[in-house]
Protein backbone atom coordinates (compact mmCIF):
# COMPACT_ATOMS: atom_id res chain seq x y z
CA UNK A 1 0.00 0.00 0.00
CA UNK A 2 1.54 3.40 -1.21
CA UNK A 3 2.30 5.05 1.85
CA UNK A 4 0.71 8.39 2.42
CA UNK A 5 1.41 11.41 5.17
CA UNK A 6 -0.66 14.27 5.76
CA UNK A 7 1.10 16.88 7.58
CA UNK A 8 -1.60 19.63 7.96
CA UNK A 9 -4.35 18.57 10.01
CA UNK A 10 -6.18 20.03 12.73
CA UNK A 11 -8.53 18.90 15.54
CA UNK A 12 -10.68 20.44 18.60
CA UNK A 13 -7.75 21.77 20.14
CA UNK A 14 -7.37 24.52 17.63
CA UNK A 15 -10.36 24.70 14.97
CA UNK A 16 -10.80 21.49 13.82
CA UNK A 17 -14.11 19.65 14.29
CA UNK A 18 -13.36 16.19 15.16
CA UNK A 19 -11.12 15.13 18.42
CA UNK A 20 -7.85 13.32 18.46
CA UNK A 21 -9.19 9.71 18.38
CA UNK A 22 -11.67 10.71 15.99
CA UNK A 23 -9.00 11.81 13.20
CA UNK A 24 -7.04 9.19 13.61
CA UNK A 25 -9.56 6.82 12.78
CA UNK A 26 -10.67 8.76 9.84
CA UNK A 27 -7.01 8.86 8.56
CA UNK A 28 -6.63 4.81 8.96
CA UNK A 29 -9.81 4.53 6.69
CA UNK A 30 -8.65 7.29 4.29
CA UNK A 31 -4.94 5.01 4.13
CA UNK A 32 -2.86 7.37 5.21
CA UNK A 33 -0.03 6.40 6.90
CA UNK A 34 1.29 8.76 9.01
CA UNK A 35 0.18 12.61 9.83
CA UNK A 36 0.64 15.67 12.22
CA UNK A 37 -1.87 17.30 13.99
CA UNK A 38 -0.79 21.25 13.38
CA UNK A 39 -3.17 22.74 15.33
CA UNK A 40 -2.46 26.64 16.22
CA UNK A 41 -0.22 27.48 18.87
CA UNK A 42 -0.88 24.35 20.74
CA UNK A 43 0.43 21.21 21.10
CA UNK A 44 -2.59 19.43 23.13
CA UNK A 45 -4.38 17.47 20.36
CA UNK A 46 -0.59 16.26 19.16
CA UNK A 47 0.19 14.64 22.32
CA UNK A 48 -2.92 13.30 22.88
CA UNK A 49 -2.80 11.42 19.63
CA UNK A 50 0.97 10.11 19.79
CA UNK A 51 -0.20 8.24 23.08
CA UNK A 52 -2.85 6.18 20.82
CA UNK A 53 -1.48 6.17 17.46
CA UNK A 54 -0.34 2.61 17.62
CA UNK A 55 -4.09 1.15 18.11
CA UNK A 56 -4.41 2.42 14.48
CA UNK A 57 -1.34 1.97 13.31
CA UNK A 58 -0.22 5.78 12.21
CA UNK A 59 2.79 7.49 13.23
CA UNK A 60 1.85 10.84 14.61
CA UNK A 61 4.77 13.72 13.90
CA UNK A 62 4.80 16.18 16.16
CA UNK A 63 3.55 19.38 14.87
CA UNK A 64 2.68 22.89 15.48
CA UNK A 65 1.20 25.98 13.10
CA UNK A 66 2.88 29.00 15.35
CA UNK A 67 1.17 32.02 14.60
CA UNK A 68 3.29 35.08 13.33
CA UNK A 69 2.61 38.87 12.79
CA UNK A 70 5.15 41.32 11.67
CA UNK A 71 5.15 44.45 9.80
CA UNK A 72 1.34 44.44 9.76
CA UNK A 73 0.66 41.37 7.90
CA UNK A 74 -0.02 37.73 9.38
CA UNK A 75 2.33 34.57 8.84
CA UNK A 76 1.91 30.57 9.54
CA UNK A 77 5.36 28.70 10.42
CA UNK A 78 4.79 24.96 10.48
CA UNK A 79 7.07 23.58 12.97
CA UNK A 80 7.76 19.84 12.79
CA UNK A 81 9.91 17.21 14.82
CA UNK A 82 10.81 19.45 17.37
CA UNK A 83 11.02 18.94 21.22
CA UNK A 84 7.46 19.30 22.47
CA UNK A 85 9.18 19.57 26.53
CA UNK A 86 11.41 22.59 25.01
CA UNK A 87 11.05 25.60 27.35
CA UNK A 88 11.23 28.08 24.87
CA UNK A 89 8.43 26.69 23.23
CA UNK A 90 6.36 25.76 26.03
CA UNK A 91 6.36 29.51 27.53
CA UNK A 92 5.71 30.70 24.46
CA UNK A 93 2.51 28.65 23.61
CA UNK A 94 1.65 29.43 27.50
CA UNK A 95 1.77 33.33 26.72
CA UNK A 96 -0.19 32.79 23.41
CA UNK A 97 -3.15 31.43 25.14
CA UNK A 98 -3.38 34.15 27.00
CA UNK A 99 -2.74 36.58 24.11
CA UNK A 100 -5.65 35.11 21.95
CA UNK A 101 -7.50 35.30 24.87
CA UNK A 102 -7.38 39.25 25.31
CA UNK A 103 -7.33 39.61 21.61
CA UNK A 104 -11.06 37.41 21.65
CA UNK A 105 -11.76 39.90 23.92
CA UNK A 106 -11.28 42.85 22.22
CA UNK A 107 -13.38 41.22 19.31
CA UNK A 108 -16.15 40.89 21.13
CA UNK A 109 -15.59 44.43 23.18
CA UNK A 110 -16.24 45.40 19.17
CA UNK A 111 -18.65 43.11 18.46
CA UNK A 112 -20.81 44.51 21.10
CA UNK A 113 -20.31 48.11 20.24
CA UNK A 114 -21.43 47.33 16.92
CA UNK A 115 -25.09 46.33 18.80
CA UNK A 116 -24.19 42.33 18.17
CA UNK A 117 -24.98 40.92 21.38
CA UNK A 118 -23.03 37.80 22.18
CA UNK A 119 -22.04 36.33 25.16
CA UNK A 120 -18.29 35.87 26.08
CA UNK A 121 -18.97 32.74 27.64
CA UNK A 122 -20.57 30.93 24.41
CA UNK A 123 -17.18 32.32 23.04
CA UNK A 124 -15.29 30.45 25.52
CA UNK A 125 -17.58 27.31 25.35
CA UNK A 126 -17.41 26.95 21.33
CA UNK A 127 -13.59 26.93 21.89
CA UNK A 128 -13.43 24.23 24.57
CA UNK A 129 -9.85 23.22 25.00
CA UNK A 130 -8.71 25.06 21.96
CA UNK A 131 -6.84 28.90 22.11
CA UNK A 132 -9.49 30.82 21.79
CA UNK A 133 -10.09 32.13 17.57
CA UNK A 134 -11.55 33.63 15.48
CA UNK A 135 -13.49 30.84 13.91
CA UNK A 136 -14.69 30.54 17.71
CA UNK A 137 -16.27 33.39 17.75
CA UNK A 138 -16.94 33.24 13.70
CA UNK A 139 -19.09 30.12 14.61
CA UNK A 140 -20.79 31.95 17.57
CA UNK A 141 -21.95 34.58 15.26
CA UNK A 142 -23.57 31.58 13.11
CA UNK A 143 -25.20 30.39 16.13
CA UNK A 144 -26.80 33.36 17.11
CA UNK A 145 -27.72 34.13 13.40
CA UNK A 146 -26.23 37.22 12.45
CA UNK A 147 -24.65 35.62 9.67
CA UNK A 148 -25.62 32.63 7.53
CA UNK A 149 -22.18 31.52 7.47
CA UNK A 150 -18.34 31.05 9.06
CA UNK A 151 -17.50 32.81 5.45
CA UNK A 152 -19.62 35.71 6.03
CA UNK A 153 -19.03 36.52 9.92
CA UNK A 154 -15.20 36.91 7.96
CA UNK A 155 -15.74 39.27 5.23
CA UNK A 156 -18.61 41.20 7.36
CA UNK A 157 -17.20 41.24 10.44
CA UNK A 158 -13.55 39.29 11.64
CA UNK A 159 -11.32 39.70 8.65
CA UNK A 160 -8.55 41.90 8.32
CA UNK A 161 -10.03 45.53 7.43
CA UNK A 162 -13.59 44.48 8.64
CA UNK A 163 -14.71 46.71 11.67
CA UNK A 164 -14.58 43.81 14.53
CA UNK A 165 -10.76 42.72 13.18
CA UNK A 166 -7.86 43.04 15.57
CA UNK A 167 -4.57 42.27 14.78
CA UNK A 168 -2.42 39.67 16.52
CA UNK A 169 0.64 39.88 18.84
CA UNK A 170 3.78 40.85 17.08
CA UNK A 171 5.71 37.65 16.65
CA UNK A 172 8.09 37.86 14.46
CA UNK A 173 9.27 34.81 11.80
CA UNK A 174 12.69 34.99 11.96
CA UNK A 175 12.07 34.27 15.67
CA UNK A 176 9.54 31.37 15.23
CA UNK A 177 12.53 29.78 12.92
CA UNK A 178 14.92 30.17 15.54
CA UNK A 179 12.38 28.84 18.34
CA UNK A 180 11.56 25.84 16.41
CA UNK A 181 15.29 24.91 15.33
CA UNK A 182 16.84 25.57 18.56
CA UNK A 183 14.05 22.80 19.87
CA UNK A 184 15.64 20.24 17.33
CA UNK A 185 12.95 21.19 14.89
CA UNK A 186 12.24 22.35 11.31
CA UNK A 187 10.37 25.51 9.91
CA UNK A 188 8.07 25.11 7.17
CA UNK A 189 6.17 27.99 5.47
CA UNK A 190 2.28 26.72 5.26
CA UNK A 191 0.22 27.67 2.44
CA UNK A 192 2.56 30.78 0.82
CA UNK A 193 -0.03 31.01 -2.23
CA UNK A 194 -0.74 34.56 -2.57
CA UNK A 195 -0.41 35.88 0.35
CA UNK A 196 3.35 36.03 0.58
CA UNK A 197 5.31 37.47 -2.53
CA UNK A 198 8.59 35.76 -4.04
CA UNK A 199 10.77 38.63 -2.41
CA UNK A 200 9.31 37.57 0.94
CA UNK A 201 9.71 34.19 0.55
CA UNK A 202 13.27 34.58 -0.09
CA UNK A 203 13.66 36.67 2.44
CA UNK A 204 12.39 34.37 4.87
CA UNK A 205 14.97 31.30 3.42
CA UNK A 206 17.88 33.55 3.89
CA UNK A 207 16.31 33.77 7.59
CA UNK A 208 16.51 30.28 8.20
CA UNK A 209 13.77 28.81 6.58
CA UNK A 210 13.50 24.89 5.99
CA UNK A 211 11.03 24.28 3.84
CA UNK A 212 7.43 24.91 1.80
CA UNK A 213 4.21 23.57 2.00
CA UNK A 214 4.14 23.07 -1.74
CA UNK A 215 1.38 20.72 -1.98
CA UNK A 216 -1.98 22.29 -0.20
CA UNK A 217 -5.52 22.33 -1.72
CA UNK A 218 -4.93 26.12 -1.89
CA UNK A 219 -2.13 25.79 -4.31
CA UNK A 220 -2.95 25.98 -8.14
CA UNK A 221 -0.58 23.59 -10.56
CA UNK A 222 1.52 26.38 -11.74
CA UNK A 223 2.01 27.55 -7.87
CA UNK A 224 3.21 24.25 -7.04
CA UNK A 225 5.52 24.11 -9.59
CA UNK A 226 7.15 27.55 -8.85
CA UNK A 227 7.30 26.56 -5.34
CA UNK A 228 8.62 23.16 -6.32
CA UNK A 229 11.30 25.51 -8.45
CA UNK A 230 12.29 27.29 -5.31
CA UNK A 231 12.65 24.78 -2.74
CA UNK A 232 14.85 22.80 -5.26
CA UNK A 233 17.24 25.95 -5.62
CA UNK A 234 17.68 26.03 -1.92
CA UNK A 235 17.92 22.52 -0.62
CA UNK A 236 14.84 22.80 0.98
CA UNK A 237 11.91 20.61 2.44
CA UNK A 238 8.86 20.37 0.45
CA UNK A 239 5.67 19.39 2.57
CA UNK A 240 1.99 19.23 2.16
CA UNK A 241 -1.23 18.33 3.85
CA UNK A 242 -4.57 18.54 3.00
CA UNK A 243 -5.47 21.27 6.22
CA UNK A 244 -8.31 19.33 6.97
CA UNK A 245 -10.44 20.98 9.76
CA UNK A 246 -13.92 19.08 8.72
CA UNK A 247 -15.67 22.13 8.89
CA UNK A 248 -15.45 23.19 4.99
CA UNK A 249 -17.26 21.42 2.25
CA UNK A 250 -13.98 20.36 0.49
CA UNK A 251 -12.56 19.15 3.59
CA UNK A 252 -13.59 15.65 3.20
CA UNK A 253 -12.77 15.91 -0.45
CA UNK A 254 -9.51 16.46 0.20
CA UNK A 255 -8.03 14.64 3.22
CA UNK A 256 -6.22 11.00 2.23
CA UNK A 257 -5.49 13.00 -1.24
CA UNK A 258 -2.85 15.76 -0.53
CA UNK A 259 -0.16 14.24 1.19
CA UNK A 260 3.62 13.37 0.81
CA UNK A 261 6.17 10.54 0.41
CA UNK A 262 7.72 8.46 2.84
CA UNK A 263 11.08 9.98 1.34
CA UNK A 264 9.78 13.14 3.13
CA UNK A 265 8.94 12.41 6.34
CA UNK A 266 12.42 10.86 6.42
CA UNK A 267 13.76 14.05 5.28
CA UNK A 268 12.15 16.35 8.09
CA UNK A 269 14.11 13.90 10.83
CA UNK A 270 17.00 14.05 8.75
CA UNK A 271 16.81 17.86 9.37
CA UNK A 272 15.65 17.75 12.80
CA UNK A 273 18.89 15.57 13.71
CA UNK A 274 21.38 18.03 11.98
CA UNK A 275 19.57 21.19 13.84
CA UNK A 276 20.52 19.14 17.29
CA UNK A 277 23.92 20.33 16.56
CA UNK A 278 23.45 23.73 15.17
Amino acid sequence: MEFKADLHTHTTYSDGILKPVELLALAKNRGISAISIVDHDTLDGNLEANTISSDYGIEVIMGCEFSCFENGKEYHILGYAFDPDNSAIKTHLNNYRNIRLSRAKGIHSKLMNLGIKLSFSDILDTAGKAPVARPHIASVLVNKGYVKDLKEAFSKYLAEGAPAYQHKAIFPVEMAIKMINKANGVSVIAHPRNYIEPDKLYELIHKGLDGIEVNHPSHTEEQKKFYHYVASQYWLLETGGSDYHGSREFDDSNFGNYYVSKSIVQSIKKFSNRNKYL
